[in-house]
């Protein structure tokens, strides 16, 4: 994301304040629609309602919602991870209707249309923030125990101050229950996460309108309740966890499913391309979706096929919560799959101990019965099922009892070692192994392999067909290249990328990238050469 942060400008000044480095920044100057994150959104720490905006903090980012548009805007994420971890409320600024929000031990200040970030140490532990609207141009004011301080507009330190005249301070939640009752009489029916956890009200503002309130939570996400109404509504964005495992392109955007992790659920996401919508399904309260991880999706007619490691699961797309799953009793060799594909309505799944084939959506039926090893990935082509497996790439046909080394691979050492992935680039059958492509073109005799591209994106664990080349994942980072050539622009975990990347997709507008730390949307055109 692209800053134009003044603490660049002051490196000696932050030094002073005790401000950590740069570090979590990203290595290009990306703009947000070119780049976004999307993580859990369940935990709010602050929201404060301006004229037209309203700003949403979380623990790492900051949203902004548009209500007189239903739209949103970001996440925005600071120069640096730790900048919201201690944020206590937030404010928007009388004058310019930025973001102001307090922590525990100074402030932080966001102008979303500069897309500037501020940041300040406090002279001791702040326990009261306000404006002086008698004169609401000299900054915000603090206190401490030692007393009150006030922030001069441009500065990174705090000075002591008299008190302010007339203060305005951060809406509380004591404030929206004492003007809004149900909230604690009601809690119970709309404060309870996924889980069956009862959630927290984490902080509280008035709807510029005066026509209803704004709650944060601590469990789940935004709440929006109109003055009169017996239930707030929810404002969804996000996932309903911080590890998306898959992800899948279908038309006006992807779902996406999230990893089960502490007292986050498993869940399947249908996130709209411009994210102006987002349909989250988390399974029965009592007991969640069967699985904890989910590595590959794929659609088949009106169904969503999952890999799971609780079976093969297929959620109908027009009642998702109907799922069925599918393990050792219904004809799957292994409840841990690997990986999953279809061709004209046939589905196999490869699992830690072989294939199943799915002809319809009874049971499945074992396929290469004799092959009882993970099968890595699969894909179909014709009447003839390809196998990504430890010793490269393998095929069978349905009449086949086990796999078969097809003809024309080399007997040397590289084109008979795992393979991580297989996929097809038109007709040209491509599969992946720790360095390099290995590839078969139709009417060629022999396989052919490319020049190693590990050194660019780390050991190499998924691809997905886009053009004329492929998008990989390596555990180092993803990039473009055709099989032949070698990645370029290539976007890096832990800078680019919040986290391991786990799968991709890409559609007409972006490339997808399901990672350890959220879904990350890119705009193709600036990726992709």
């Amino acid at each position: 994301m692209q800053y134009l942060s003044r603490m660049r400008a002051f490196p000696f000044l932050l030094l002073l304040l005790g401000a950590a480095p740069l570090a979590g920044q990203t290595s290009r100057n990306w703009r947000p629609e070119d780049r976004v994150v999307i993580g859990d959104w369940t935990h709010v720490s602050a929201v404060a309602a301006g004229p037209d905006r309203v700003f949403i903090a979380s623990p790492a980012s900051v949203l902004i919602w548009r209500p007189q548009f239903r739209r949103w805007e970001g996440p925005f994420d600071p120069p640096v991870s730790d900048y919201l971890a201690q944020v206590i409320a937030g404010m928007i600024d009388p004058l310019d209707n930025s973001l102001w929000l307090p922590t525990t031990t100074g402030w932080v200040h966001f102008q979303p249309d500069l897309l500037l970030w501020e940041r300040g140490i406090a002279p001791g532990r702040v326990v009261d923030f306000a404006f002086d609207m008698v004169d609401p141009g000299a900054g915000p004011f603090l206190r401490t125990p030692d007393g009150w301080y006030r922030v001069p507009r441009g500065s990174f330190s705090a000075v002591a101050s008299n008190p302010p005249v007339r203060p305005m301070r951060p809406a509380s939640v004591n404030q929206a229950v004492a003007a809004n009752p149900i909230l604690q009489a009601g809690g119970a029916a709309f404060l309870l996460d996924a889980t069956l956890h009862t959630a927290r009200l984490t902080s509280a503002a008035r709807s510029f309108d005066n026509l209803g309130w704004y709650l944060g939570t601590d469990g789940v996400g935004t709440l929006f309740l109109q003055d009169g109404a017996a239930i707030p509504d929810r404002l969804e964005f996000g996932l309903p966890g911080a590890i998306a495992g898959a992800v899948m392109a279908v038309p006006g955007g992807v779902w996406v499913a999230t990893d089960r992790n502490g007292s986050s659920p498993a869940g399947l996401t249908f996130v709209a391309g411009d994210l102006t919508e987002f349909q989250r399904m988390t399974g029965p309260p009592a007991t969640g979706l069967p699985y904890s991880r989910v590595r590959r999706l794929i659609g088949v007619g009106s169904s969503i096929w999952a890999a799971s490691d609780g079976g093969v699961i297929r959620f109908p797309t027009s009642e998702p919560a109907q799922y069925t799953a599918y393990t050792e009793g219904r004809g799957v060799p292994d409840r841990r799959v690997l990986s999953i594909a279809s061709r004209r309505g046939v589905v196999v799944a490869a699992t830690a101990r072989g294939l199943a084939r799915f002809a319809d959506t009874t049971a499945a039926a074992p396929l290469a019965a004799a092959f009882v090893e993970p099968a890595l990935g699969v894909v179909l082509g014709g009447d003839t099922t390809w196998v990504a497996t430890r010793y490269g790439p393998r095929a069978a046909l349905l009449t086949d009892t086990d796999l078969w080394r097809p003809p024309g691979l080399d007997t040397a050492a590289a084109f008979n070692r795992s393979l991580y992935d297989i996929a097809w680039m038109a007709d040209t059958l491509v599969g992946l192994t720790a360095d390099q492509f290995l590839w078969k073109a139709p009417g060629a005799d022999r396989w052919g392999l490319s020049a190693p591209i590990s050194a660019i994106l780390g050991p190499l664990r998924r691809l997905v067909a886009d053009g004329d080349g492929f998008w990989v994942a390596g555990d180092q980072a993803v990039g473009w290249t055709r099989i032949n050539g070698v990645p370029v622009r290539p976007l890096f975990v832990g800078s680019d990328l919040p986290g391991e990347v786990l799968d991709l997709a890409v559609d007409a507008d972006f490339l997808w990238v399901a990672t350890s730390g959220g879904l990350v949307r890119f705009r193709l055109a600036e990726v992709r050469p």
